[in-house]
This record gives C-alpha cells, structure tokens and sequence, in this order.
C-alpha cells in the first residue's frame, strides 16, 4: 500500500519548485498555520483543495490521493482497481461503499454495507439516482461521461435524502477497459462524510460570521482558539504583521495559560502581558463551536 501523504506530497511540491509555505498562503489568501497544518496531514476542504492544486499546477486527485489508474492504460480487473482506490480512503472513515457498473447490460454491484450507508438497498442505477437531486444526477453522470469519452478519475460530493434525513456522500470511480480496448465498466467507492461536510459548513458559516463583524469594528480584533491560533483577525485594515501577531499569541497563550483558563471559565475578562492589555471575550456559534475573541487598540502593537 502507498504510504505516501497528501502531507508528504505538500511538501514534496514546494521543495521542487523552491517555495515557501508563506508564498501559498498569500497566494490562497489564508494564514501560513492553515498551510503547515497540511503539510502535516491536517484536513483540507474541496474549495482550498481545488484552489491548492490550480496553484501548483497539479491534478487535485493526484495531490489528495495519491497515484490513480484511470486512464486504462493499467490493464487491472475491477476489483483491483476497487481496492486500489480504498487504500486511499481507509484512514478516512469505516463506512465505504465498493462498486462496479458494467456499461454494456447496466449491471451494477455494490458491497453488503450499501444499505448501511445509503439508507437503503440499490438494484439499479434508477436506485441509486433516486436518491439525489437532479442538479447532483447531472453532475454526476456528466462526470460518468467524462471517464468513458477521457479515462482518468473522477470525485463527487453530493446529498441524498432516504427515511427522513440527508447524508453527504463522496464518491470516487475511475474507468477500466475491456476486450474492445474501450472503457466498458466504471468501478469505485463511496463514503458517508456527512459529519465532515457538516464541520465544513459550520466552519464556513463561522468564517463569514467573523468577517462581517470585522469590518464593524474599529479596534484591532482577533478571533482565535485556546492555543492563540488566529481564526480571523482584522490586523491587515491596521497594517499589522500577521506573522508577529500569531507568534506573540502563541507565546502568550502558553505563559499565560492558567490566566487565559480561568477567563474562559469566566466567559470574559482582561489580561496584560508585555505591555499590553489585551481585553478577551468567550463566544460560541450555532454549532456550540467555541473561540476567544481578543480586542485591543491597534496602536499597543505598533513598533516605535
């Protein structure tokens, strides 16, 4: 099995073309911490995956997986192809879907497991359709469309709506030839990420809470977690290194970290630490997500 990370692969990239991790964060617009935290394995949403792999130059498959075979030029059976794709997602969750679809009598087969993921047990292409959306039935025969006309692999996000609740589902399939030298059967799995998707959506959701009430606000204004780590800051209206910043609160978060607990017990309070006086507020978003919020006046951090 390919041990190899989409970490490693990071890495591997901005050695080879000489760039920094601060030159990918600038470039994608996000915090330098966001970027090593990739390099060491960290989760990475669709949106900054594609926006990664656009910026490096690199197919985002590739970049997040690994190797694939798709383009059948790897004469390997469907069921090697199948668990070759599994490797990549074991680490990822325990509720996957194997399957193939063979073009020619539209069979398809799926693993026992399918009714435990989908919410119900799938016969047939018209089963397993009937599930989703029409903007999401189009999307994802269009990519079906794509492996047959190009090879190669294909990714889709999608919902589907079975006894009353919605799932989120992340499917992988790749092509794989047959006697006539043509792509006749499309194999791959399918997972339930729907606690993942949900976490993505809060994150955002919490994302664009903090830069409307960024733009509000005069004073310099930091969201962050217990450990000083910067979820959002409005320090670029003041002119001020992010760099520094995010150095100074992490370094202030582990001297003070006693103080810093008993404010977050407290829910608000005002501590002082070389210098400056640094008033912290507890908040907690829809999802129950907690984060500190930092206020101070913009001109304590400028140097003289």
């Amino acid at each position: 099995m390919n041990k190899e990370t989409f970490g490693d692969r990071l890495l591997q990239l901005l050695k080879h073309k000489r760039w920094s991790q601060r030159k990918v964060s600038e470039a994608l617009g996000i915090s330098r911490t966001a970027v090593n935290k990739w390099t060491k394995g960290g989760m990475i949403d669709d949106a900054n995956l594609e926006r990664l792999a656009a910026f490096l130059d690199v197919d985002k498959i590739w970049l997040k997986y690994g190797e694939y075979y798709g383009s059948a030029e790897k004469d390997e059976n469907q069921q090697l192809l199948a668990r070759h794709i599994n490797d990549f997602y074991l680490h990822e969750s325990n509720q996957i879907v194997t399957w193939d679809w063979d073009i020619l009598t539209d069979e398809v087969r799926y693993s026992d497991n399918v009714e435990q993921v989908y919410g119900m047990a799938i016969h047939s292409n018209d089963d397993f359709l009937s599930l989703m959306t029409e903007k999401s039935r189009d999307r994802l025969l269009a990519g079906y469309t794509k492996i047959i006309q190009n090879g190669g692999a294909h990714e889709l996000d999608f919902k589907i709506h079975q006894n009353g609740e919605s799932r989120w589902i992340k499917s992988r399939a790749a092509g794989v030839k047959g006697p006539n030298g043509k792509i006749t059967k499309i194999v791959g799995i399918s997972l339930d990420y729907t606690k993942q998707k949900k976490e993505e959506i809060a994150l955002r959701q919490q994302h664009c809470f903090f830069e409307f009430f960024l733009q509000q606000q005069t004073e310099l204004v930091v969201f962050m977690d217990q450990k000083g780590g910067i979820m959002a800051s409005n320090c670029a209206a003041h002119q001020l290194d992010f760099l520094k910043l995010q150095a100074f609160l992490y370094q202030w978060a582990m001297d003070a970290a006693q103080a810093l607990a008993d404010i977050v017990s407290m829910g608000q309070g005002t501590l002082e630490y070389q210098g400056k006086s640094l008033q912290l507020s507890v908040g907690c978003d829809d999802s129950g997500r907690h984060f500190l919020m930092l206020k101070s006046l913009p001109d304590a951090w400028r140097e003289s």
